[in-house]
């Protein structure tokens, strides 16, 4: 085990978790001493093939358990939150599921509006909504981590309800870190930049042509590492927090 044990016994659960910074999340959080993740994607086998994340989080240390999840699900949510409560229920959660759009704003339609929305802004609010009332009921004081863009910051003719569905992450993550924090629960959220993943490459064409000062894209195992000290208690007084890790680009854009 490398690191400092920074999640030493919990369980964390990621959603999204086969593939790209979820697969990366997973991972990270055996490294850093989790007892068990729990693994939420629709597919066991991720984007890059391979061994299944749950294989190398046991790799790694830690228990694990693969879920089949829809997130705009809450019955698939009810699942996932019943698999984390075998090991004690839910330490962290982390969301991370979510889908890129890279169309320009007149060709957009409604059922691909309506698609973007529900798995990157609705199935954020439906996990935060199901951990935090399995966290209430085994007494965690638990940490929520969702996953926005710079691009919940910024607007893209490209991505327009991307954008949008990453920007209600962003500020759904205010008003979640105001209604958990009475339980001692807290919410933050991680802007990533570029990542060097294999949605990046596949679906949004390796990206748009952004000047980042750092030179290169991030990888995934760098959104992880904001995620997990997020989820630790060396951020114990972070709530309501935005976290951007994109290598300097939304400072200068």
């Amino acid at each position: 085990m490398s690191g400092h044990a920074l999640l030493d016994g919990r369980v964390v659960v990621v959603s999204g978790g086969s593939s790209g910074i979820g697969r990366a999340l997973s991972v990270r959080a055996a490294e850093e001493g989790a007892a068990t993740v729990i693994v939420a994607d629709l597919a066991e086998i991720g984007r890059e093939g391979g061994l299944p994340t749950t294989e190398l989080v046991e790799q790694a240390g830690g228990a694990a358990r693969f879920v089949p999840a829809d997130v705009t699900d809450p019955d698939s949510w009810l699942e996932v939150i019943a698999a984390a409560e075998e090991f004690g229920g839910v330490d962290a959660l982390c969301n991370v599921a979510g889908v890129s759009d890279n169309v320009d704003f007149l060709e957009v339609d409604l059922e691909r509006l309506r698609r973007v929305m529900a798995v990157n802004f609705e199935g954020t609010f439906l996990g935060a909504q199901a951990a935090t009332r399995s966290m209430i009921a085994t007494g965690k004081k638990g940490t929520i981590v969702n996953l926005s863009s710079v691009g919940g910051m910024r607007g893209f003719a490209h991505a327009a309800s991307y954008s949008a569905s990453k920007g209600a992450v962003r500020t759904f993550t205010y008003a979640l870190a105001d209604a958990v924090a009475r339980y001692g629960i807290r919410a933050n959220v991680v802007h990533p930049g570029q990542v060097d993943t294999e949605m990046l490459r596949v679906e949004m064409r390796g990206g748009s042509p952004i000047r980042i000062p750092l030179g290169r894209k991030g990888q995934a195992d760098e959104i992880a590492d904001a995620a997990v000290w997020l989820s630790s208690d060396l951020s114990s007084y972070v709530n309501g927090a935005s976290i951007v890790v994109d290598g300097g680009y939304s400072a200068v854009i």
